[in-house]
């Protein structure tokens, strides 16, 4: 009997030892379950790939639209060019900046004036196109990540009229927020 209370006791010094480290990776397993969304999310950034624009002084929101989930920015550029510039319009999309179909940007009509060291602040929603042919819009839900590229269309005040739009391009990182 006295073997049999030996075995017994191995056996339930075995479970429990086994216990404690299940229980601790249990609480690990809860700890990272919290943490890790805010760890995994995508850092926010819009850069451009050249000189003279800026959109990282007040950073562009990326927003999935209630009940379509469509995906809109709100965006402010900054025109860093050492001149006057006419923004001419503005596109987000999910192409690779080679493959960008400027046709489909949204036009500002008139042009909106941006003077050396000022900005413009869209007010209105610009929509981002998915990379297909044709495009479409670009659906995500909220928390999700969200990569693209802006296209800033412009030319300087002091180009000749008629003159052919110039492009810019910004790669946009973040997370879609809900509306």
């Amino acid at each position: 009997m006295f073997d049999g209370h030996k075995k017994g006791q191995a056996a339930m010094e075995y479970l429990m030892t086994y216990g404690w480290a299940l229980l601790v990776i249990f609480i690990v397993l809860v700890i990272l379950a919290f943490y890790l969304p805010s760890i995994l999310r995508m850092p926010e950034s819009c850069l451009f790939s050249q000189p003279g624009f800026s959109c990282d002084v007040k950073k562009p929101v990326i927003v999935s639209e209630s009940g379509t989930n469509k995906v809109y920015i709100l965006l402010r550029v900054d025109n860093q060019q050492g001149q006057d510039i006419y923004l001419k319009g503005v596109m987000c999309t999910t192409a690779t900046p080679g493959a960008i179909d400027k046709t489909y940007a949204t036009k500002l009509t008139p042009p909106q004036l941006i003077p050396s060291g000022g900005n413009y602040e869209f007010t209105q929603k610009i929509y981002c196109l998915n990379d297909a042919k044709p495009p479409s819009y670009f659906i995500g839900s909220p928390n999700s990540n969200f990569r693209g590229t802006v296209v800033i269309l412009y030319n300087y005040a002091n180009e000749v009229t008629g003159a052919p739009e110039r492009v810019a391009t910004a790669t946009l990182t973040g997370t879609i927020v809900s509306e």
